[in-house]
């Protein structure tokens, strides 16, 4: 008999109400700040303590930092290249048009009038004052043997209205032991620089990615890691970006 009523209470309900929709929990806004610097730049170091006092009061979930060495300081006397340059940040640096380091952007707002690092604080303000209009999920594997790493992004809609970009996938490293120029002009021969691109494992500029509201778009990817890179001191940093700028950021670690 209960087995018979309970039948009947489930035939009662109609199908369209079998399945409730659940609003995605809103996200907090993370800021991206890029860093232009250089490992021959003497005025560099301050933008890193910058950095890392934003970083102290908002959080490394709030504040997401990569240092891009490029441009004219990451150059030596004899026109090499310093151990911090790569070449994808060296596009970057001349794409935004810069010239004089240490130099900024964040969140990709005025890149024609980047930021000095004197102006960070205030952008950093501004910017989480807004609603992310997406949420970035980034679960990343790694393989120790083969050094290999898979990623997964989920890119998940929580605008009213349909969010397109790019999607920037970035492998950054802390904690490398290497040269660094000093406000007072001297060499400091074992400099913990942190936060230093790498690499773009997708498209220097991203991949193209819409997403509407409450909707899941899942991007995946696949890395090897360079022989000389730490995994435990790296992490995957990602991004959606439009002509408006970077609408969201997530840094998530290589390994744990």
């Amino acid at each position: 008999m209960l087995v018979m009523l309970l039948l009947a209470a489930c035939d009662e309900v109609k199908m369209e109400d079998r399945f409730i929709y659940v609003e995605p929990p809103e996200v907090g806004r993370a800021v991206l700040i890029e860093d232009y610097t250089g490992q021959n730049c003497v005025n560099c170091p301050r933008a890193t303590e910058e950095i890392e006092r934003l970083v102290e009061q908002y959080g490394d979930s709030v504040v997401i930092a990569v240092a891009i060495h490029s441009g004219p300081f990451s150059k030596e006397k004899d026109g090499s290249n310093t151990p911090l340059y790569t070449e994808v940040g060296n596009q970057y640096f001349n794409h935004w048009g810069l010239s004089a380091q240490p130099i900024g952007l964040i969140d990709r707002l005025y890149s024609s009038t980047p930021f000095s690092y004197t102006d960070w604080a205030a952008g950093v303000n501004y910017e989480i004052g807004f609603k992310a209009p997406v949420a970035i999920h980034t679960y990343p594997v790694y393989d120790y043997e083969s050094r290999h790493v898979t990623i997964e992004v989920q890119t998940i809609g929580q605008d009213s209205t349909r969010v397109s970009g790019k999607l920037q996938v970035w492998l950054v490293e802390d904690s490398i032991d290497s040269f660094q120029m000093m406000p007072d002009g001297s060499l400091k021969e074992h400099y913990n620089h942190m936060h230093v691109f790498r690499a773009s494992i997708n498209d220097p500029w991203g991949d193209d990615l819409s997403v509407n509201h409450g909707d899941v778009a899942v991007k995946n990817y696949d890395f090897i890691l360079d022989p000389a890179w730490v995994p435990e001191h790296c992490s995957i940093v990602t991004f959606l970006y439009d002509n408006d700028g970077v609408r969201q950021v997530a840094k998530e670690k290589l390994t744990y």
